[in-house]
């Protein structure tokens, strides 16, 4: 670009500028051929609004050209807070080639550029974009624009922690509308997660809880609710339908009672809900703990309290004292006292089966997932062949015990199959 070209418009010199056009008609003709800044970036990026109205008037279509930095004159304007720039920008062009919606490096519209810069003035300029944007009714086709990362605006403002542009997005007296509250950006994270980091990372800034109200009011969810939510509505739903079909089938005058099977499935539901909303450092702690649970319950059974008979231990003597039952070799010495083998069994399969729960609940996102449920089931069962083979024969107690027990490796079953 010419240095007394530049000197004019940096320093908004109209006068100085107009000498130059009257010295060489061309000027702006060459500037657009040859210079990979126009005069309109440097204007955008000075503040100055009346060389930039002078501007527009000769050569509207340097707004549409994109600089060396991808950036187009709007863009520098707005991520620099030059309010009555961006006015006059926005008054070029109307339709599909509005400036509103020319992206810039990293797939930036002007409205991203203006969130992320908000201060000061910058507040001001996403005001005119949004109100602009509305009078035009180009709201739709850019509010949940995004950008190079996925990211829409409200994603731009809630990690700026702009509570008054998220105002302007979702609040009471929002300009905007249609705003997409629960988009998923590139990382998997909804606008609601962004917000939950920074306020796990300490920030208890007063205005974040504005913006928690904010997103209470407008419907806002986690990415793990959103995707819950609409699997559980879709599968209730069905579900739902089915049974008052098939009721009302059957008697219609009767009201639908909820099954054991669904009231199970709702709890198994809120115990997944706990664990999504759980930080990442309880999960690994309550991982370790369940694995422990697991691996203690599981050798306990293997090798119960008081052993299991061998020919070395059957002596008259002992014998004298165990009367209740026959137990055979290798079967546990315990078993001959049937009830209390079988409240040690009892118990030590709760523990067991619940800690399986728990590892099976923990790794519901994790990869390969059907061969670790494979891998659960099997683990399951062989506890409950475990626990036959180590009680007594005869015993019709320790049976019952195991049958319910067995109850556990079914629905572990039931639940792969799913």
């Amino acid at each position: 670009m010419d240095a007394r070209l530049f000197q004019a418009v940096f320093h908004d010199d109209v006068a100085a500028f107009h000498t130059l056009l009257a010295e060489d008609p061309l000027l702006l003709h060459r500037v657009a051929l040859n210079s990979i800044d126009n005069p309109l970036h440097i204007s955008s990026l000075a503040g100055n609004t009346a060389i930039t109205k002078d501007i527009v008037l000769r050569k509207p279509e340097f707004a549409g050209e994109l600089n060396q930095q991808g950036f187009s004159p709007v863009h520098i304007a707005s991520a620099n807070g030059h309010v009555e720039i961006v006015r006059e920008l926005l008054n070029i062009n109307a339709g599909v080639d509005h400036v509103c919606l020319l992206k810039g490096k990293d797939g930036k519209l002007p409205l991203h550029c203006a969130v992320i810069k908000v201060k000061n003035n910058q507040l001001e300029v996403v005001r005119v974009l949004l109100e602009e944007m509305k009078r035009l009714d180009m709201m739709m086709e850019v509010i949940n624009c995004t950008d190079k990362k996925g990211n829409t605006v409200l994603h731009l403002a809630t990690l700026g922690k702009q509570h008054e542009t998220i105002g302007m997005l979702i609040g009471e007296d929002a300009i905007a509308t249609g705003v997409d509250v629960n988009f998923v950006n590139s990382s998997g994270f909804t606008p609601k997660d962004v917000l939950e980091l920074m306020l796990q990372s300490g920030d208890e800034s007063s205005n974040l809880y504005d913006v928690v109200e904010m997103f209470h009011h407008a419907g806002a969810l986690k990415s793990g609710e959103m995707i819950t939510t609409n699997h559980e509505t879709l599968i209730a739903c069905h579900r739902n339908d089915q049974a008052k079909v098939q009721h009302l089938d059957a008697n219609p005058s009767s009201e639908t009672v909820p099954s054991s099977s669904s009231r199970l499935s709702n709890i198994w539901k809120e115990l997944t809900k706990e664990i999504e909303e759980s930080s990442m450092e309880s999960q690994n702690a309550l991982m370790v703990v369940a694995v422990l649970i697991a691996t203690l319950t599981y050798q306990a059974m293997l090798t119960p309290p008081s052993g299991t008979l061998s020919p070395e231990s059957r002596k008259p003597a002992f014998g004298s004292h165990f009367t209740r039952i026959y137990v055979a070799l290798g079967e546990a010495v315990m078993a001959n006292d049937p009830e209390v083998f079988a409240l040690f069994t009892v118990f030590n399969g709760i523990g067991f089966i619940a800690s399986i729960d728990m590892i099976s609940l923990l790794t519901q996102g994790f990869p390969l997932r059907a061969g670790l449920r494979f891998a659960i089931l099997s683990m399951t069962a062989t506890f409950v062949i475990g626990v036959f083979y180590v009680a007594p024969t005869n015993d019709g107690t320790v049976y019952a015990v195991v049958g319910v027990m067995g109850v556990g490796v079914l629905v572990e079953f039931a639940r792969f199959m799913l």
